[in-house]
């Protein structure tokens, strides 16, 4: 009878407790700190390529996975949304996103183009704002429905709603809420404000209360609903809406069992303990799972005995949900669910979520948080957690609390849990504690057998590993390796003790199925010990030979790889070739997140997992392709315990950490051999987005040479977040080598030479595989029009003319110069030829003269002296002039003046020679010179020789555009010496060219000469 009692209470006490555990969901939020426009969202819709798209209070927004893209109305822009409060969004079957406003405006906006089109709607009298949303019918028809007003129909060719009552008929003056159809039967369903109506398109039958004339079940179960709001259809083809009864606080849920035939109705105040709530609508999943939402709750509809089961709405952490209200849900392709509600975005995947964090509970008892420790699988699937601080816990293989055994009920919350193993041959629960204490518990008697062996000498017990003889082996806080040996005790605990080795505190002991027990100890390295001869075969420290060392002192957990590799944790992950000895490490520059890896697992499929103090990682050591997983992946807790790790009977793992464990399967992360392709989403330049879609369909990006500073993002349009996707991405003709990045990202080009270009992008699962296609698109920068070919060939062109003309120009002045030079010497040689001659016929006079009249005689000898005197002079300064040396006005200034002196001396005249300062540094040719020197030298000579005044003033000056001398004496002279001057000066004029003023009387004379400057 006590066995019985016994039986029953155990029975008893592994009843979970309530009902279950509920499951708790990581989610992704959104908000305005993270991109929305307002936290505010009303609507969400996936399009046909992939992106999500938002309506908000405050614009409509694309997401890509990384980056928001805004639209907002503009003024006098009729190609921009009419409003910025959207309520609605619809994708239809053609691609086209409809776009419901807050001023009832309707209309489709390109994803491409990014441009919006109104449609036209019929006049409407209400001017307050109706709620309205779209339904595609099998048919391809598109109906707008105006809650409590009309249905209309999309007339795509004259872009207008219009009246379609004809196109899906119902009672007369019955104005449907909802439309929808049932595969399963291929009916129509409308609930209606007057009840609800089911239409036949086949025989054109309208069924509805008082109208049944197809005897359907629906309609005769629900011919009493008056107003039935949202009629929905699952699966399994039960028909359910909402339903308020006249002076209800709260809506009812109503449905019809199809397999049960009957109709149900549920107050989720009463169901959900929710008290006032309104119901906003309902997500049917592709997989079949029904959800119900709205103000405060969102809830799975299930066919369980309760069938609700609420998501806990409430902040707990990143990961957590909070709202008030739930406006609009969907599935994407990925069957992740996506949840707008009044405090932003909600993203979650009930059925793809892989890591899942249990807190630590017992039946009745509130949840607690402490350091997990162990976990041990019993053979009857019981999962038992053991806690330093809280004790024991028990779960069934979902994790529900169960009771704990009988046996533990008094001391389970006192017990100090180090580590605990479930014995393969006596199948009894081996428990290791603090102070040397053991607790062995038998699952089949309900028994427990506390002891504390002097051996261990009152030290804790921080490990326990047992081998394939069935011997158990513990680790010590005092360092002891000790033995219990399965035959010598006869299998009891009490006895077959011995201590094998004594080291330092033991981290971590691992049993490798290869005979060898490996330790991990504090500051004494890794040990290998042969569990044969009790021997250490093998010590790896800091300070072994090169290539044998490992990257710590203090390993703190290991796992097997294969038969000739072991892995260690020791800060980095230390990689042991058990044949060799020879380490090898994977740190933190080869991928992994940081070092400080804590505990290693291998699963079944030879992916190692590593526990680190921030985060998880997947690592395929073939591949050497690490994925990273932390609280954004939805782990509630990412600071993971040295080697608190446990593998299930199938397969599912179990992290601890300091307040709770995680459980998942790595079968679930399993990577598919195709991962979705990468897209690229956008392309800035200069900080400004470009359309993308025609920046593809033109086939190239072209930029100028002084515009080249880029951004692209790109994206595979995945939401899953334990996905983990790897991309590289490389710019061709400036990126050697592709450049590798965990996450969508934007990737920024500050500067681009001129040249052609080509972005690719590639996408890789975490085994490695990747998508055969690569996303690129052509970018040209333009070359400036002095680096191209052609430009370099007129520089050179025009280098070689402007050579040409150069030296031309040269050669013509040297020619002009030699001309001039020529023309002078012919000038001088008819001077001196008509000098000698007259000089001759002079000669030939006196000589003649002078046997008769000597007097007459010394005239001509005279004449002949004076020529000959000038002829002397006029070479002189003809010779000067054409000296290059003299080539110079400075040089002709000081050769007048030279003149100027030597004149005033021999003739006893006062001549005062006035220069400009700019005289002498103007560029005249040296025939201008010349003639100039000539006019000067004749002018002043005459003087000399016919004006009776002893002051002659010259004033020689520049006032452009005019060179200017002037000669003034004032005196009694001829009356005829106007005319003789400008006889004398006429040629020198002529030849400059030039203008002169000449003014003489009998009291005075002046001569003003002009020569105009180039």
């Amino acid at each position: 009878m006590t066995k019985i009692i016994i039986c029953i209470l155990s029975v008893f006490f592994q009843i979970p407790a309530f009902t279950q555990q509920v499951k708790q969901y990581s989610f992704k939020h959104f908000s305005v700190s993270n991109g929305l426009a307002s936290n505010r969202v009303t609507s969400i819709n996936q399009d046909k390529d992939g992106y999500i798209w938002l309506a908000t209070t405050n614009g409509l927004q694309r997401y890509d996975g990384h980056s928001f893209l805004t639209f907002t109305t503009q003024k006098n822009n009729p190609s921009t949304i009419p409003s910025n409060d959207i309520n609605t969004l619809y994708s239809d079957k053609k691609g086209n996103l409809w776009l419901l406003t807050d001023n009832n405006t309707v209309g489709i906006f390109d994803t491409k183009k990014f441009v919006y089109n109104n449609v036209r709607l019929p006049k409407d009298t209400v001017n307050y704002f109706l709620p309205q949303h779209l339904v595609e019918l099998p048919t391809g028809e598109l109906l707008l429905i105006k809650n409590n007003r009309a249905v209309l129909w999309y007339v795509e060719d004259k872009n207008e709603f219009v009246n379609a009552d004809y196109i899906l008929p119902h009672p007369t003056r019955w104005k449907p809420n909802e439309i929808t159809w049932d595969a399963r039967i291929k009916r129509y369903w409308m609930s209606c404000d007057s009840g609800l109506v089911q239409y036949d398109p086949a025989t054109k039958h309208l069924n509805y209360q008082g109208h049944n004339i197809d005897a359907d079940p629906v309609i005769k179960a629900f011919a009493n609903q008056r107003s039935p709001v949202n009629v929905r259809v699952d699966a399994k083809g039960n028909v359910f809406f909402y339903y308020w009864y006249l002076h209800q606080p709260a809506p009812y849920l109503m449905r019809y069992n199809r397999e049960l035939e009957q109709a149900e109705r549920y107050l989720l105040s009463n169901e959900l303990q929710i008290g006032y709530h309104e119901i906003t609508g309902f997500l049917l999943q592709n997989n079949g799972r029904l959800w119900v939402y709205g103000m405060p709750f969102f809830a799975e509809w299930t066919d369980g005995k309760r069938p609700f089961i609420s998501l806990a709405n409430e902040y707990k952490n990143e990961q957590s949900i909070n709202f008030d209200y739930p406006f609009h849900a969907i599935e994407d392709r990925e069957n992740n669910i996506w949840i707008a509600t009044d405090n932003g975005v909600f993203l979650f995947n009930p059925d793809a979520q892989v890591f899942n964090t249990y807190n630590l509970v017992r039946p009745g008892e509130k949840m607690l948080e402490s350091p997990v420790q162990a976990v041990a699988e019993t053979g009857d699937g019981r999962i038992f957690v053991g806690c330093w601080g809280q004790g024991l816990f028990c779960f069934d293989t979902a994790f529900n609390p169960l009771s704990l055994p009988v046996s533990f009920k008094s001391r389970y919350k006192d017990m100090l849990i180090w580590d605990m193993a479930f014995h393969s041959r006596s199948k009894k629960l081996w428990i290791t504690q603090q102070d040397g204490v053991l607790d062995v518990y038998d699952p089949n008697a309900d028994r427990t057998v506390r002891l504390a062996p002097k051996i261990f000498r009152g030290s804790t017990i921080r490990q326990i590993d047992e081998d394939t003889s069935g011997n158990l082996w513990f680790g010590t806080q005092n360092g002891q390796l000790i033995k219990w040996d399965y035959k010598r005790s006869g299998n009891d605990p009490s006895k077959g003790y011995e201590v094998i080795y004594q080291t330092a505190q033991i981290l971590k002991i691992h049993y490798d199925y290869a005979g060898y027990i490996w330790l991990g100890t504090l500051g004494k390295g890794l040990i290998k010990i042969d569990t044969r001869t009790h021997k250490v075969v093998r010590t790896f420290t800091t300070n072994s030979q090169p290539g044998e060392r490992i990257f710590m002192d203090a390993p703190g957990d290991m796992t097997y790889y294969n038969d000739s590799t072991l892995l260690v944790s020791a800060r980095c992950l230390n990689i042991i070739n058990t044949k060799t000895n020879k380490v090898s490490f994977i740190t933190s520059e080869d991928g992994l997140p940081s070092n400080t890896t804590e505990s290693l697992q291998r699963d079944r499929n030879g992916i190692v997992w590593i526990g680190m103090s921030n985060g998880i990682c997947r690592l395929n050591l073939q591949k050497k392709v690490i994925s990273y997983y932390d609280r954004r992946d939805g782990i509630a807790y990412d600071k993971f315990s040295m080697a608190g790790v446990e593998q299930l009977s199938d397969k599912r793992m179990i992290f601890f950490t300091d307040h709770n464990f995680l459980v998942f399967d790595p079968a679930k992360i399993a990577q598919g051999s195709d991962p979705p392709r990468p897209y690229i989403t956008s392309f800035k330049l200069a900080g400004n987005p470009l359309s993308i879609d025609s920046l593809l369909n033109t086939g190239k990006v072209i930029l100028k040479y002084n515009n080249t500073s880029i951004g692209i993002n790109f994206s595979a349009l995945s939401y899953l977040y334990q996905r983990k996707l790897h991309y590289y991405y490389q710019l061709q003709g400036l990126d050697k080598d592709w450049i590798h990045s965990d996450h969508p990202t934007e990737i920024v080009y500050n500067y681009l030479s001129p040249g052609n270009y080509v972005f690719r992008v590639k996408s890789e699962n975490a085994d490695g595989i990747a998508n055969g296609a690569i996303a690129s698109i052509p970018i040209i920068v333009g070359t400036p029009v002095w680096n191209r070919w052609w430009f370099y060939g007129l520089i050179a062109l025009l280098i070689v003319l402007i050579l040409y003309l150069v030296d031309k120009e040269r050669m013509n002045k040297r020619e002009s110069l030699q001309q001039i030079r020529s023309q002078i010497g012919r000038n001088l040689a008819d001077e001196i030829t008509t000098t000698l001659n007259n000089i001759n016929v002079l000669s030939e006079i006196a000589k003649i003269k002078a046997d008769k009249n000597i007097e007459q005689s010394k005239e001509y000898i005279q004449q002949i002296s004076a020529k000959s005197r000038y002829m002397t002079e006029a070479m002189d300064d003809i010779m000067w002039s054409i000296n290059p040396e003299n080539d110079s006005m400075k040089k002709t200034v000081i050769r007048m003046k030279e003149l100027t002196e030597g004149t005033s001396s021999v003739y006893e005249k006062n001549i005062e020679l006035i220069v400009g300062e700019k005289v002498e540094t103007l560029e005249l040719d040296m025939k201008v010179r010349h003639e100039l020197f000539f006019f000067y030298k004749e002018a002043i000579t005459f003087l000399v020789h016919n004006v009776s005044c002893q002051q002659i003033f010259v004033n020689i000056k520049q006032m452009k555009p005019k060179f200017i001398i002037e000669i003034i004496c004032e005196c009694l002279q001829a009356n005829d010496l106007k005319m003789a001057f400008e006889r004398l000066v006429q040629k020198r004029v002529e030849a400059l060219p030039a203008t002169i003023d000449v003014l003489a009387d009998t009291k005075s004379f002046s001569a003003v000469l002009y020569i105009d400057l180039k």
